[in-house]
């Protein structure tokens, strides 16, 4: 059994050769040039153009359909899991889905995760963990199902104006939230896998707190398996641990950088977490 994800999981090129993932990269164009996601630009390169660069903006492709059917042949002999970015927020599960009917193959079986980052790796961890161990088709995509559905993304900013400029927040809110320097805090939505306004702060620190106050609502006083994320803002990442010291049990992971086809509409100042119960982890593979 093969699994195969795109870009916004977050995953370093050893990690997914270490789970034997196969990535298919998205592409991001910027002044002129377009770069493919993990292979010839990595998240914190884009940053540094964005700071560099910081009146202009970049777009981003999904991955085609075409680069999903070259994916699926390379493994044609295998059943393959295809796990994927929010169709909330892009086209890749789409895609994917496409490719699959091109192929006419019922070993393929296209998930969409409903998120993004590294709730999104874990739950294509969970599913490259499980066929190294032999599990089945079925228990695997109920190990899938639990992690997503016990994990909570989510990320503040200071600077609106790359979202603005997505479109994918109302434009006349983003204005008012600048001109009043509103830090908003934006989660996923689990039903339609899209953004959602989780509330609104006047300072980071207030936002930092805000965020650590709605996991506690969600888990309690759980031990979390916990990372923290950001886009090119280590004093947002110092004011998040800050507010999170004493107030959660976490297992924090290794520091990463937002994704690319996420922080490319959130900019540089974005900062923020995905959370979820240890116990789920150690359960399903106890």
């Amino acid at each position: 059994m093969k699994v195969v994800t795109d870009a916004a999981a977050n995953l370093t090129r050893q990690r997914a050769t270490e789970l034997d993932v196969a990535v298919v990269p998205f592409q991001v164009t910027f002044r002129g040039e377009t770069y493919k996601d993990g292979v010839d630009i990595l998240p914190e390169d884009l940053y540094r153009m964005y700071m560099e660069y910081p009146e202009d903006f970049c777009e981003t492709s999904q991955p085609s359909v075409g680069d999903f059917v070259e994916v699926y042949k390379e493994n044609a002999n295998e059943e393959i899991l295809s796990i994927h970015l929010s169709s909330g927020l892009s086209g890749a599960y789409s895609s994917a889905e496409h490719a699959a009917r091109i192929l006419e193959r019922e070993n393929v079986t296209v998930i969409d995760s409903r998120t993004v980052g590294p709730a999104l790796g874990w739950m294509v961890e969970t599913a490259a963990r499980g066929v190294k161990l032999g599990w089945p088709k079925d228990r695997i995509l109920e190990a899938i199902r639990l992690v997503g559905e016990n994990t909570l993304t989510m990320v503040a900013f200071s600077d609106m104006k790359y979202l603005r400029h997505s479109g994918r927040v109302s434009h006349i809110k983003s204005i008012i939230a600048s001109v009043l320097h509103i830090k908003p805090i934006i989660g996923m939505n689990a039903v339609d896998g899209r953004y959602s306004n989780l509330g609104q702060e006047m300072t980071l620190s207030r936002a930092a707190h805000k965020m650590v106050t709605l996991v506690q609502e969600r888990f309690g006083e759980q031990k979390l398996r916990l990372q923290l994320m950001h886009g090119s803002n280590l004093p947002g990442v110092a004011i998040l641990r800050e507010a999170m010291r004493d107030a959660l049990s976490v297992v924090e992971e290794q520091l990463t950088t937002v994704t690319l086809v996420l922080g490319a509409h959130a900019g540089p100042t974005v900062f923020g977490l995905a959370a979820a119960p240890q116990s789920v982890f150690d359960q399903l593979f106890k």
